[in-house]
């Protein structure tokens, strides 16, 4: 579990879709190259906190169907 003091100033994205949705939405996101791949990286601040769940009720909400 984080903490306030040890909050994480960038949040990974391993799927290109969702980086490519999330950029989309206004989310600009650096791309990166590791041993595992590909790493999308966007800043973690209250609009990309509100893009990614926002995106993903839709995606939920959308399988249901």
């Amino acid at each position: 579990m984080e903490t306030t003091n040890s909050k994480k100033k960038y949040y990974h994205v391993n799927k290109k879709y969702m980086a490519d949705a999330l950029n989309f939405l206004g989310c600009k996101f650096y791309k990166f190259t590791n041993d595992d791949g590909t790493v999308y990286s966007f800043e973690d601040n209250e609009k990309f906190r509100i893009a990614l769940t926002g995106l993903n009720q839709l995606r939920n909400q959308l399988r249901k169907m």
